[in-house]
């Protein structure tokens, strides 16, 4: 169900979906999501973000909670908007990643932008400004079923947005959390592989006829219980993929008309990231 009333405590952090056993958070910025999955044993928190302000909200409401249960931070993807807040609850929590996040390449990249952030909006960093060098648990795996604390956590490697992505399922609440795929206020945006990007998506399509996924929380936007609104992100994507891809190729122009009508709002920023993903498309596929 959606959230009713919000504590007062949190009454300058979104709250935007709540139950007993899952929270969703949402920062004023670029509308990025936090979870919060309160299990019997355990408590696991992704991607906290963005405003320092923010973030201590977010503690407040893990404090608050978490009574004798351990607490789990678990990264979907390195962006740096999504580990901006890594060293705050780095020594309370025990960590997840995706092998390929603790083997990024780029991952000095990830740091220069947060403190490029920071000095953007005039922010003291109020912690160290540093990324996750090692995890208590490790997704290597192209799929993994890991029990933690009593609870069953399936988890699916998922490059293509960028090149370390790990998407996540909880059993016990029907929870798919999958960073920034299936983002309702965006069309996917492809920073590593074209190609990459739509083996991802396949198998998005395939946990979404296969799993009992009651919620899906997707890294930017609106959270949905709605099994059509998923199907209809998923055909979204897809459509947006097939046309990048025949772009790619030189098969057709791109439907720019279509696109912006699908997806009408923040036309600024995001034209940047379809011009990026069209000289990528470009680069990937031309020729092939």
């Amino acid at each position: 169900m959606l959230i009713s009333k919000i504590n007062p405590e949190l009454e300058d952090m979104k709250v935007s979906f709540e139950h007993e056993k899952l929270v969703v958070f949402e920062s004023e910025l670029m509308q990025t999501t936090c979870t919060l999955i309160i299990g019997g044993r355990h408590m696991l928190l992704v991607d906290p973000n963005w405003l320092p302000s923010e973030v201590e909200k977010i503690a407040q409401r893990v404090a608050t909670l978490q009574g004798d249960r351990s607490l789990y931070l678990y990264f979907t993807h390195s962006d740096y908007d999504h580990i901006i807040a890594y060293e705050r609850f780095r020594d309370q929590a025990q960590v997840i990643v995706s092998q390929a996040l603790l083997s990024n390449p780029e991952w000095h990249q990830q740091l220069e932008e947060i403190r490029q952030f920071y000095d953007q909006y005039y922010l003291s960093p109020p912690w160290p400004v540093s990324y996750p060098q090692k995890a208590d648990l490790i997704i290597s795996e192209p799929t993994e079923q890991h029990e933690i604390a009593g609870d069953i956590y399936h988890f699916y490697q998922a490059p293509g947005h960028n090149r370390d992505g790990l998407i996540a399922f909880h059993e016990a609440t029907g929870t798919l959390i999958t960073g920034d795929y299936l983002c309702g206020v965006e069309f996917p945006f492809i920073y590593y592989s074209v190609l990459a990007y739509q083996k991802t998506l396949a198998l998005l399509g395939r946990l979404l006829n296969d799993l009992s996924v009651r919620t899906l929380v997707a890294g930017h936007g609106a959270v949905t219980q709605d099994r059509q609104e998923m199907q209809a992100r998923w055909q979204a994507s897809q459509w947006y993929l097939d046309a990048l891809m025949a772009y790619g190729r030189g098969e057709a122009a791109f439907p720019e008309t279509e696109l912006w009508e699908k997806y009408p709002d923040f036309q600024h920023i995001q034209k940047k990231y379809h011009q990026a993903n069209l000289a990528l498309a470009k680069l990937e596929l031309e020729g092939g």
